[in-house]
């Protein structure tokens, strides 16, 4: 995608976001009746405040490996709103920064999930929600929680900061009431984060698999692209109190996280896609759906799975093509947080990833913490200013920037990049926009590597209308994440070149300063001169964690051929024995079973002594196999292909295509 229709996709990203604090707003704790009766409770908060009038240091730091207990309470009680606000090191903190909370003795945290996930971002990114229970404001920068989370002797609350990377600042609120006592029925809250890589194929992924009584309330869904094309065919499939075929069964994962035909973002009261780059290889989704109006009842079990299979789009390396395949399983990177309530705080099912599998690799180049190292053109000047931002590299409420100031196209600047290891990077350039900025040429030079990522990377501020600029920023520039694209490299160093190839048409210096030879200017530019400076916040190479897509693929392609060919196989054998079966019952009882299942149970109407019981030569068997695509075999009395006697069949798989079933008759 080019820079300017990428930007302009970016304008209409962050424009929902924006728009969604018009939709509808919930009180009360979910239910406007709640207000109209007496509430017997004390109203507490747990925060980071020092309560000191006098101080407004009301934030907590967290060093590298050090876990914040955020409360401990004293039940019974209801926690019903927590805050967080964070000002951390590491770009990636949303990832690194784990909430645990465990209710009352229980050893194991009920709620395991790093923060972005929990609020209904993935991926280590950042954006703003607006839904029912999970609120995100401040360009992803304000938390907020409206889960009901009941307990009935004591709660605690902690935050462990994994990274190596200092949390600067951490404001929290923990709201709660204090009842006199709970029902005895109330139940526990649960969210708990998952992920999987690498990718075993013909495999679903696994949200949840829930031990216990109580009922799922949400999913959240993270994915990293690992390939091309559409990636969202996939089914949701919940499976109930142990059933073998799932009684829920979703016709697609756009349609699970109700909207329809391809994702796009939105953020609603109960569904919503967060995140959504566009297509392609690296491409990051998060989308949320609430079972808030519609929870989804289990007894003793509850296991939530979403298929892998969708389109696949890579470019073979022998041609440079793309090669396209439909209904395929793709080896992406998925993650998730399962939400629900039950009646006992629940072990956990998987182990929690440690941070490293969580986050890709990244260089990040903090250009602000390095101005001595950047070489420009004679005339450029540089310099380190400041917006509202959030300071990944400093930590507090401003957002440090490197500044260039240049006064004519052709002027340059170059920022070196170390690579130490080799593999497929993904690369960004984290622009600072403004509406004097100008048009650069973006290339990449190093070991046997040289490639132009951006023939005009545009610096001017299209958001320069707003009141607030995005992210919130009035002085100097507006955060971007420009992506540019997938490439492979070798160890060594790299060079990323800026070179000034001209101006935006709408923007224009303000009569400002803007060629300078060290701190002494020059000239001054008139008003109305087209502006030609830029500004950097950093430049990221994202590792992938996999290693060759289209060997996958072939790899894949192959399995699956002698699969297929097994399965077929396996599927005749089991129709001609089931054939069988169901003639012998019709030799024993002068009539053919009603339900195919009849041949694993003793017919009332056979003599004792007679017969060949059961039909089936398992002996073992409580009921009849599924076939080995996971679904019932079909039998049909008096039949279709066989109108005097039965059809029994398989549908390979596929319902609507007879032409490929297997049954008990000629081809």
């Amino acid at each position: 995608m080019d820079s300017v229709s990428s930007r302009w996709c970016s304008v209409l990203m962050m424009g929902v976001v924006t728009l969604s604090p018009l939709a509808p707003r919930p009180v009360a704790g979910q239910d406007l009746s709640e207000i109209t009766r007496p509430i017997e409770a004390r109203r507490y908060r747990a925060s980071s405040g020092l309560f000191d009038p006098e101080s407004n240091i009301d934030a907590r730091p967290i060093a590298p490996g050090e876990t914040l207990t955020l409360a401990e309470l004293e039940g019974p009680g209801e926690i019903r709103h927590i805050w967080f606000t964070i000002g951390a090191l590491d770009r990636r903190f949303t990832r690194s920064l784990v909430l645990r909370f465990y209710w009352d003795d229980a050893e194991t945290p009920s709620v395991e999930a790093p923060i972005g996930d929990f609020f209904a971002a993935g991926n280590g990114m950042r954006v703003n929600v607006s839904s029912l229970p999970i609120e995100v404001t401040s360009y992803g920068r304000a938390f907020n929680s409206y889960w009901r989370m009941p307990f009935h002797r004591k709660a605690r609350l902690t935050l462990t900061n994994e990274s190596d990377q200092r949390v600067t600042s951490c404001y929290y609120y923990v709201d709660w009431l204090a009842f006199d006592e709970l029902p005895d029925d109330a139940l526990y809250f649960h969210a708990r984060y998952r992920q999987e890589f690498p990718v075993e194929p013909f495999t679903p992924y696994t949200v949840a698999e829930i031990r216990g009584e109580g009922h799922y309330v949400g999913t959240v869904l993270s994915i990293q692209s690992s390939m091309g094309s559409w990636l969202g065919e996939s089914d949701d499939r919940f499976y109930i109190d142990g059933e073998v075929i799932p009684s829920l069964v979703g016709t697609g994962m756009e349609d699970y996280f109700t909207d329809a035909w391809n994702h796009r973002l939105f953020t609603n009261l109960r569904a919503g896609v967060s995140i959504y780059e566009p297509k392609g290889l690296d491409q990051r989704v998060t989308a949320y759906r609430w079972h808030i109006a519609d929870p989804i009842t289990f007894r003793s079990s509850l296991r939530v799975e979403m298929e892998r299979r969708s389109y696949a789009a890579i470019t073979d390396p022998a041609t440079g093509e793309d090669v396209t395949w439909d209904f395929k399983y793709r080896p992406d990177v998925f993650s998730s947080v399962a939400f629900w309530y039950a009646t006992e705080p629940a072990d956990r099912f998987w182990a929690f990833p440690p941070l490293r599998e969580r986050v890709n690799p990244e260089i990040v180049v903090e250009t602000t913490l390095m101005l001595d190292e950047l070489k420009t053109s004679p005339g450029i000047h540089l310099s380190q200013r400041y917006t509202r931002s959030t300071n990944a590299a400093g930590g507090d409420a401003r957002k440090a920037m490197t500044y260039v100031e240049n006064g004519e196209i052709g002027g340059w600047l170059e920022v070196p990049v170390p690579v130490e290891e080799a593999g497929d990077y993904s690369v960004s350039i984290y622009q600072m926009l403004f509406r004097d900025y100008g048009t650069w040429r973006v290339t990449m030079t190093g070991p046997g590597f040289e490639t132009e990522l951006d023939p005009a990377m545009d610096f001017y501020d299209p958001f320069v209308v707003q009141t607030f600029n995005m992210p919130e920023n009035y002085l100097y520039g507006t955060w971007y994440e420009n992506k540019v694209g997938v490439y492979t490299l070798a160890p060594g160093l790299y060079t990323i070149r800026f070179e000034c190839v001209g101006s935006n048409p709408l923007a224009r210096v303000r009569g400002v300063a803007y060629t300078q030879a060290g701190s002494r200017y020059l000239e001054e530019s008139p008003p109305g001169s087209p502006g030609l400076n830029m500004a950097l916040d950093a430049i990221s190479l994202r590792k992938l964690p996999w290693e060759n897509s289209w060997e996958w693929m072939q790899d894949y392609l192959a399995r699956e051929e002698q699969l297929f060919a097994e399965r077929v196989e396996e599927a005749r054998e089991r129709v001609g024995e089931l054939a069988a079966a169901i003639e012998a019952f019709q030799r024993d009882t002068g009539e053919f079973p009603r339900v195919l299942d009849e041949l694993v149970e003793r017919p009332r109407r056979l003599p004792e002594g007679s017969g060949d019981w059961p039909y089936l030569s398992d002996p073992d068997l409580d009921g009849i196999p599924l076939d080995p695509w996971g679904q019932r075999y079909r039998y049909l009395v008096p039949g279709t292909h066989n109108p005097g006697t039965f059809d029994v069949w398989s549908v390979h798989g596929n319902e609507r295509d007879p032409r490929v079933w297997i049954g008990n008759w000629r081809e």
